[in-house]
């Protein structure tokens, strides 16, 4: 009986001992906290920029995931799906195209503005703004901009331009606004800031204003001006000529108005617009009393003299340079 009970005493001891460590071991719910997770670097997720906008000494340009730079021909017409440079006349030894097999940009790139072309060759070409972009040989280093100005053709490419060169030919080197639409001199503007192109003009050749002018390194600030129009409108000036439109041009590359009426002319690097045509004036004969043609006519046998009031000889049957013909 004794030892009965001292094993009961045990056993009651032995189950408090245990309760008491398991309820020590107990924590709170609320009181429990998770170790901290630290947050994803979105650089380690995020794709690499296949394209950017690099600072360099002619302003921000497009390169591409290497810092290289990218460029512009102005014998490519935007939009057009096609490129004027093949290996055929070695140019793309010198301006190898550039080509992303996809299109990753940071702002203020957007990429809507970018797309590819298949050439001729088969080969896929990245384009931005609808022009094809292209690298340049002689560009060494990551930030080279060693391609602007060559042959006057190639420039950089650069999100903010707003004007730009274009070259057909036929028309030679001219200005566009940033989309590579045309813009034309008018051969009535007296150079200054008068227009004579109002009324009803305006609806087929708008004003062009560039508001801050950014172009390409040929083309000097010093000769962009803007004037004040006498409807309100402010216009660009290059070299002392207004700038327009011409609302028959659908796309970039169109030049449509080129020599519209003798009088409108693509507005070409040099300034120049032909001179307004002079008419020249058509001698209308008039009939004399006898039937006779007496602009500086003889009555006789239809010889005409040199402006002479007399009659031309019997021989004489041919007009000369100043006279009128005979009326009959």
């Amino acid at each position: 009986m004794n030892k009965m009970a001292l094993f009961s005493i045990l056993l009651v001891a032995a189950l408090a001992v245990l309760i008491a460590g398991c309820t020590q071991q107990q924590v709170p719910a609320s009181a429990y906290q998770p170790a901290p997770v630290a947050a994803a670097d979105p650089s380690a997720t995020a794709p690499a920029d296949t394209v950017k906008l690099m600072t360099t000494k002619l302003g921000g340009v497009l390169a591409d995931a290497r810092d290289m730079t990218l460029y512009y021909f102005i014998t490519d017409t935007p939009g057009s799906g096609t490129s004027t440079c093949y290996a055929a006349a070695n140019c793309t030894h010198f301006w190898p195209i550039f080509s992303a097999p996809g299109i990753v940009v940071s702002p203020p790139l957007a990429a809507a503005d970018f797309s590819s072309i298949t050439r001729t060759d088969g080969t896929t070409q990245t384009t931005y703004k609808g022009w094809p972009l292209y690298y340049f040989l002689n560009d060494k280093n990551p930030g080279n901009t060693n391609g602007e100005g060559v042959l006057k053709t190639w420039y950089v490419a650069r999100p903010d331009y707003t004007i730009m060169l274009a070259q057909q030919p036929g028309t030679g080197t001219f200005l566009t606004d940033g989309r590579g639409k045309t813009l034309y001199y008018f051969a009535k503007d007296a150079p200054g800031t008068t227009s004579s192109c109002t009324g009803s003009c305006l609806a087929k050749w708008p004003p062009f204003n560039a508001g801050p002018v950014v172009a390409p390194s040929a083309l000097k600030s010093t000769d962009f001006a803007t004037a004040a129009r006498t409807d309100g409108v402010t216009q660009t000036m290059y070299m002392n000529r207004l700038l327009y439109y011409y609302a028959g041009d659908a796309v970039p590359g169109d030049v449509n108005g080129q020599g519209f009426l003798n009088i409108w002319y693509v507005a070409n690097i040099t300034g120049y617009a032909p001179p307004v045509p002079v008419p020249t004036p058509t001698p209308v004969p008039t009939t004399s009393a006898y039937g006779f043609g007496s602009s500086g006519s003889s009555a006789s046998y239809g010889g005409s003299s040199s402006g002479s009031s007399g009659g031309s000889s019997m021989d004489s049957g041919g007009s000369s340079d100043g006279g009128g013909g005979g009326g009959y």
